[in-house]
């Protein structure tokens, strides 16, 4: 089975395999929230979503992580 970490793309679509989403979701190299490259990100992302989509975290925890990730990942670059 695959996982799509871009699911509203149409043009470039990310599919992965189960088991590298599972692998890179589990990376903690220097914490949970920073990514070594696009696809450990998007696919950190997507899992966290997911969570929040099945309620498995408040809207206060989701936007406290999401932020976490997405400045981790947005900090490399500026």
């Amino acid at each position: 089975m695959s996982v799509n970490v871009r699911p509203h793309s149409t043009a470039k679509p990310l599919w992965l395999a189960e088991e590298e989403y599972d692998a890179l979701v589990r990376r903690t190299g220097h914490g949970w929230s920073q990514c070594a490259d696009e696809q450990e990100w998007l696919a950190k992302l997507h899992y966290l979503r997911a969570g929040f989509k099945a309620g498995k975290l408040d809207a206060a925890q989701f936007e406290e992580r999401e932020f976490r990730l997405v400045q981790g990942y947005l900090s490399r670059f500026f």
